[in-house]
């Protein structure tokens, strides 16, 4: 019976779609045909995935593949005239409604890695972290320069707010990610509802955010650092750290560059630390 499903198989005039999934399933089907179906089903299964990953046939087209190829064997079969030959048509009648499970299991677990895949892609390209909804550092750094060359063009002032975080309990400022207390989308989301639609807020490097406010007078940048201190007890609750260190530099004129800025504001975050001072001026 093997030799005859063989010939059958090989003498059949089958389509592309037709042929590139039962090629791979084929070397199955006589266990299948004698009741043993798991590795012929994973066969199917495996080459849907792949169809599903790559997206090269709809799932609609592999169902019709499967369905068109056992007919077709199923014909072939019984013309063929060997013995056992209905018993295998029957058969194949059989493992129809399985292979069409797998098909759309494999199928669909396919699509899902490449939707994660995608994803993750998305996520590596974005500018936005993932964990906090904040810019990541190197796209907040990137738009501190153009603030400082808009600046600079239009005579502008620049206000920069770093804030970290000390939890209760922690010796050092936590990185928003290793204690209980603080939920950070709930302090970026605070950060964001409290700010002008044309602020920054981005990651800073030891862990804290990094806020870019243009247009802004020394008076107002400190108005909002008392604002955003109330807001973030509010929206944070009992989470919130024990304490939240501001550190603020102000230029009536944009005289630096940058990197001179973040230095500054640096200095004063450690600064800011080492006196307890929640509020400092770099």
């Amino acid at each position: 019976m093997d030799a005859s499903i063989d010939r059958v198989f090989d003498g059949l005039a089958l389509g592309d779609v037709v042929r590139d999934l039962w090629e791979p399933v084929f070397p199955h089907l006589a266990r299948a045909l004698g009741g043993d179906e798991a590795a012929y089903l994973e066969a199917v299964e495996q080459v849907s995935r792949s169809a599903g990953l790559c997206q090269s046939v709809a799932v609609a087209e592999l169902l019709d593949a499967m369905s068109g190829g056992s007919r077709a064997l199923r014909a072939g079969l019984l013309a063929d005239g060997e013995p056992g030959g209905e018993e295998a048509c029957r058969r194949l009648l059989v493992l129809e409604p399985m292979a069409f499970t797998r098909i759309a299991s494999g199928y669909f677990a396919g699509m899902d890695e490449t939707i994660a895949r995608l994803r993750r892609e998305a996520l590596e390209a974005s500018s936005f972290d993932a964990r906090t909804g904040a810019m990541r550092h190197e796209e907040i750094c990137d738009r501190l320069s153009l603030e400082v060359e808009r600046c600079q063009r239009m005579n502008l002032s620049l206000g920069l707010l770093e804030l970290e975080f000390e939890e209760a309990g922690f010796g050092e400022p936590s990185d928003l990610g290793s204690g209980p207390g603080v939920v950070l989308p709930a302090v970026s989301e605070c950060l964001r509802d409290n700010l002008r639609r044309y602020d920054s807020v981005g990651l800073a490097p030891d862990g804290g955010f990094l806020l870019v406010l243009p247009n802004i007078s020394r008076r107002g940048l400190s108005g909002a650092a008392e604002r955003l201190r109330r807001e973030l007890d509010d929206c944070v609750g009992e989470r919130a750290a024990s304490q939240t260190f501001f550190a603020l530099a102000h230029y009536d004129f944009v005289d630096v560059n940058a990197t001179d800025m973040l230095a500054a504001l640096d200095q004063g975050m450690r600064q800011a630390r080492v006196v307890r001072e929640p509020l400092i001026w770099s």
